[in-house]
């Protein structure tokens, strides 16, 4: 299967955020972490919406003026937006609504500026948001290659071989999107989050982008996953349980018609290719705790890909 790899290149704004693998630049003396995941994932047939937000951390003496956003997704995305702030919020209150037990006393969790370089040609670029994406597509071999030059270039670490290994091999390509800061604001803030960043793309089953995010500590993961067929949790199974899932604490495939719906989510659907076709879908929510500890991310063979019935 073909596969793509975004690179969100952000020179952020502030109460700016990133997401899944990050970096600093190399001359900052300094370190950049997240504590949770989040992402809203709607799939049905072979198009899925993803949305993704993150909580990240910067430390050092003073904050740069840039840092890397690194995503992956199973083919390049052919549309982007930027989702309503408010809508995490309201999918945790939709969950604790939904699936959370009867039994009230059981845990929960709480909650381009870049010529070309040799090996990769330029997409057409995509502004939206405070987003300024820029498509670098990797060309076979020299994928790698490619990426860490314009890495260097723009004054970034570069990859190594091994942790790149499980892209290359599977043929994925680059997308570099950079955020600049506000009028006035000279660096990013110390932690915080950017608005959720909306992606279309095509796969034939539910994906989430972690592999690639086997440097970034320990951290924990909520997905609020929609599909329409009911996800089969015994096909997953062995994908949830590198995930670190809490499984015995939350009613599984709930229904969920278009009514019942926050404002927030119906507003991504209006945005997807089932705008006038939204009904009633099955809704899961997925929180793992302390994901790349008991199994590690760098020992994974694959990405997070999700079975359904």
């Amino acid at each position: 299967m073909m596969k793509r790899l975004l690179i969100l290149w952000l020179t952020t704004v502030a109460a700016a955020g990133a997401f899944a693998c990050c970096m600093v630049p190399v001359s900052y003396k300094g370190s950049i972490g997240q504590d949770a995941q989040e992402a809203v994932l709607i799939h049905d047939g072979d198009r899925e919406e993803l949305v993704l937000r993150i909580n990240y951390s910067i430390k050092g003496d003073r904050m740069p003026d840039t840092f890397v956003w690194v995503i992956t997704t199973p083919k390049e995305p052919d549309a982007y937006a930027v989702a309503d702030p408010l809508l995490f919020e309201d999918m945790f209150a939709l969950a604790e609504a939904l699936v959370v037990p009867v039994n009230k006393s059981m845990a929960r969790s709480k909650e381009t500026d870049s010529p070309q370089a040799a090996g990769v040609e330029l997409g057409k670029r995509v502004q939206v948001g405070p987003y300024d994406i820029q498509p670098v597509r990797g060309v076979g071999p020299h994928a790698l290659t490619g990426l860490n030059l314009w890495l260097k270039d723009n004054g970034f670490p570069t990859e190594t071989p091994d942790h790149m290994t499980y892209f290359v091999t599977n043929n994925f390509t680059f997308l570099c999107v950079k955020v600049t800061a506000k009028e006035k604001n000279q660096s990013v803030e110390p932690n915080g989050m950017l608005p959720p960043l909306h992606l279309s793309f095509e796969t034939p089953v539910p994906y989430y982008p972690l592999r690639f995010s086997s440097r970034q500590g320990v951290f924990d993961v909520t997905l609020h996953v929609l599909t329409r067929s009911k996800l089969d949790y015994k096909k997953s199974d062995q994908t949830l349980t590198k995930l670190n899932w809490s499984s015995q604490n939350y009613k599984q495939n709930v229904k969920l018609p278009e009514r019942q719906m926050p404002a927030t989510l119906r507003k991504v659907f209006g945005m997807s290719a089932w705008k006038d076709d939204v009904n009633t879908w099955w809704y899961n929510n997925i929180r793992c705790s302390r994901v790349n500890s008991r199994h590690p991310i760098s020992d994974w063979k694959e990405d997070v890909f999700l079975s359904v019935q």
